[in-house]
This record gives structure tokens, C-alpha cells and sequence, in this order.
């Protein structure tokens, strides 16, 4: 059986609309057999993790805490959001792979400011048993599904 022929259980955590648009089509095409769920932000997406028990969960570094509406009020940006919901993840024992797919290459600000590659390589260390790695991701280019398509694979 290849896994083309396994179904997972997917969920995606992204609030940027046109992202989760590109990356949603992409992977319904890619693995139509998937049951694929969406979150919008970091504390709904722990929610629907708990809930579902996803395989594979494909995680934005940068979120906000919950979903954006004109009543929320204050709904600040979380730089790291993606490495809290790591954290939350392995303490909840989540059985799940995940991959960040970002479309930023530095996080954060001075002084405490962080590329990509020193973020993907910490999180390696810490979340040995969850984290696939992390994918650039660039509305004008395809590296980006390649690579999710190799992380997908090690599910």
C-alpha cells in the first residue's frame, strides 16, 4: 500500500485567509483520501487537536490566541504561537506529527529577534517527538508543497 493510499486526519492552523486558501486546495488535490480540519488561531486549534486527535497537524508559527473577530478587542499576534502550541501539544501527550509552514523568515524583535533556521533547529531539540521540520512558504513559489508532501510522508 503507498501511503497516497493512507488516510490521516489532518488539522490546519492558520489565520491568514489567502495561506489557508493555497495550502487547503494544494492538499485536498494532493491527498484527496485525507479528512482535513482547520483552525484559526492557537487556542482553538489545542481545542479541535483534543478533539479530533489529528495525525498530522500543519501549524503557522505566527497567531494569534483566538480567532479574529470586530467584538474580540485586543487579539494580539503571537510571534511564537507556534512554539506554544508545540509545548501544549507534547503536554497534552498529543500522538500528532507537526510541520510549521511560515511565510516569515525572522521572529520576533530585537534584541530577542530569530531566523528561521536557528527557530526550525531549537524546536528539534525540544519537541523531538513531534516536530517534522519547518517550510518557507511563498505564495509565488511550489518549494513549499514538495516539502510538505515529504513531511506528510513521515506521518
Amino acid at each position: 500500500m503507498s501511503i497516497q493510499d493512507t488516510s490521516l486526519r489532518v488539522l490546519l492552523v492558520e489565520d491568514d485567509e489567502n495561506k489557508k486558501e493555497r495550502i487547503l486546495s494544494y492538499y485536498d488535490s494532493a491527498f484527496p483520501q485525507d479528512k482535513v480540519f482547520w483552525a484559526p488561531a492557537l487556542v482553538p486549534g489545542l481545542r479541535t487537536a483534543r478533539e479530533i486527535t489529528p495525525d498530522f497537524i500543519i501549524l503557522d508559527m505566527t497567531l494569534p490566541n483566538y480567532e479574529q473577530s470586530g467584538s474580540n478587542g485586543y487579539n494580539p499576534m503571537r510571534p511564537f504561537g507556534g512554539r506554544e502550541f508545540l509545548r501544549q501539544a507534547a503536554r497534552l501527550h498529543l500522538n500528532s506529527k507537526i510541520v510549521v509552514v511560515t511565510q516569515f523568515e525572522t521572529f520576533g524583535a530585537a534584541p530577542n529577534l530569530v531566523d528561521l533556521d536557528s527557530l526550525d533547529n531549537q524546536l528539534r531539540k525540544i519537541f523531538p517527538e513531534h516536530y517534522l521540520g519547518a517550510i518557507y512558504y511563498h505564495a509565488s513559489m511550489s518549494a513549499w508543497q514538495k516539502k510538505l508532501n515529504d513531511a506528510r510522508e513521515r506521518c
